[in-house]
């Protein structure tokens, strides 16, 4: 017989339920709301530290940008990583009693007390009756060198290398070394020596410009009146061993070149730079300084051997007008830029700070910028060969160029620079030689006016490359033309009409 019977609550899932007693559902509930709130609090935390950590990275991010004078501490050392400047450089220049009181000249007009450091290195003592002027380096005796063989002048000289090291003046980047006829463009030199690791082994200079000269000396030597560089870390070595090194060397010729064969004793060769002139020419150096090559002014040498570089003026007047115009714009002082005339199919040159020149036809850019050879060769006054190629001077007056001189240059602050270039005077004598329309048209215009921005310095840290030009004729001003120096446009080119 069957029998019903009640189902009991845990025959069936559906039935079940959390206990009803209170006190146990309420300690599991506080429990409950105790891990949430935890859970709530750590996810909290975690987006706080999250942002102020992206905040202090971003911050540091910033303080990594680079400063204007930062100092680095390696270990115990600080370190200055300061772009290069004038008080990082010594100079050393060889000079001797007898010749400084005319050549001092040449110095004075670069350097500039309480800004350059150095000596001019005498071989004695001058007379003691002369004061010793203030816009002059300071001078220093070099030390005896009676032991070693060969030229007692060359030895004295190259060894002021190693005495200048010794010295342990503080700061020191750059070691150069230059004659007392030596003309120096500091703020050029700067740009130069600042693009190199002064505590690796760098020797920086110029050969000489006639190949007559390289040849009995080297093509890899820094001729030493052009000036040359020796950077701090291969100055220090080379002031080990130069006393020793000397000896072997005594047969050389000249002081640059026993300091040159010493330091290829360590392995490295000159780093050339086209702007360091030994100026191992004869005659006039017009031609070069007109079409000076893409590469900053940073010395010239032998100015007692050729003509004023500015007719009518004595060498000191025209070194004194060219470096005037370079304080205003150093960076541009001789760079060359040529442009056409196009109404009048006239070719215009401009090497600025020193001349302006005007052809009356078209010349292609290769011509233009290729020097006219006005000067010879130093040692046998020939035609050349040289280190850099030449154009003859044209015989035909017709086809020479109307040639203009820097008379002033006027610094605009950020406007940049208007400088003026007269006539040459013995000009006027080609309306009587040369009947052409196009030279009589020309020889009517007496001045070029040049308006031109400030070239920046870093322009030579990046890929060389000429600036452009505009000619402007103003009926206001018939006897004159205006040109514009601007930076060339991307697929702008210098081609000829």
């Amino acid at each position: 017989m069957n029998q019903s019977r009640e189902p009991k609550p845990c025959d069936s899932l559906t039935s079940y339920a959390f206990p009803t007693d209170n006190k146990l559902g309420e300690f599991y509930w506080r429990w409950f709301k105790l891990v949430i709130g935890f859970f709530l609090l750590a996810s909290s935390l975690l987006v706080f530290y999250t942002t102020l950590s992206s905040q202090f990275h971003l911050k540091c991010l910033k303080c990594s940008e680079p400063v204007t004078n930062p100092d680095v501490r390696i270990g115990t050392e600080t370190v200055s990583v300061e772009p290069t400047n004038i008080s990082h450089i010594v100079f050393g220049i060889g000079g001797s009693a007898a010749t400084w009181k005319n050549r001092s000249r040449y110095s004075e007009l670069w350097w500039r007390p309480g800004q350059t450091r150095g000596f001019v290195w005498l071989d004695k003592r001058p007379s003691g009756n002369d004061t010793w002027p203030e816009k002059s380096p300071p001078y220093r005796i070099s030390a005896d060198s009676s032991r070693f063989r060969g030229s007692r002048s060359a030895v004295r000289i190259a060894r002021i290398v190693a005495e200048s090291v010794r010295l342990g003046m503080e700061g020191v980047r750059w070691y150069v070394m230059g004659d007392d006829d030596t003309v120096f463009v500091t703020e050029n030199l700067v740009s130069v020596l600042g693009r190199y690791d002064h505590e690796e082994f760098y020797y920086v200079g110029g050969v000489s410009e006639s190949v007559e000269q390289d040849v009995m000396h080297s093509y890899g030597m820094a001729f030493g009146g052009g000036g040359f560089a020796i950077s701090y870390g291969l100055a220090r070595e080379l002031a080990r061993v130069l006393d020793d090194c000397l000896v072997r060397y005594a047969s050389f010729y000249g002081s640059d070149q026993r300091v040159h064969a010493c330091l290829t004793e360590f392995g490295v060769p000159l780093t050339a730079e086209a702007g360091f002139h030994q100026v191992d020419l004869r005659g006039n150096i017009y031609g070069l300084l007109a079409a000076h090559p893409l590469a900053p002014l940073v010395s010239l040498h032998h100015l007692d051997s050729v003509v004023p570089i500015i007719p009518g003026r004595t060498q000191h007047d025209a070194l004194q007008s060219i470096l005037g115009a370079a304080r205003s714009d150093p960076s541009r002082i001789l760079q060359q830029t040529f442009c056409y005339d196009r109404q009048r199919n006239w070719s215009v040159s401009v090497s600025w700070g020193y001349t302006a020149q005007i052809y009356t036809r078209i010349l292609t850019p290769k011509d233009l910028s290729t020097p006219l050879r006005t000067f010879s060769t130093w040692r046998s006054y020939h035609e050349g060969p040289f280190t850099f190629n030449t154009r003859a001077w044209p015989k035909d007056p017709c086809d020479r160029p109307l040639v203009y001189l820097v008379d002033r240059v006027h610094d605009l602050g950020k406007g940049g620079t208007r400088s003026s270039y007269l006539r040459e005077k013995n000009e006027t004598q080609l309306s009587k030689e040369c009947a052409r329309s196009k030279q009589v048209a020309a020889l009517k215009i007496e001045t070029v006016a040049v308006f031109a921005p400030k070239m920046r310095r870093d322009e030579w840290r990046k890929a060389l490359r000429r600036h452009c030009c505009d000619v402007h004729h103003e009926a206001r001003h018939k006897n004159g033309i205006k040109v514009t120096i601007r930076k060339c446009h991307p697929s702008e080119s210098l081609s000829p009409p």
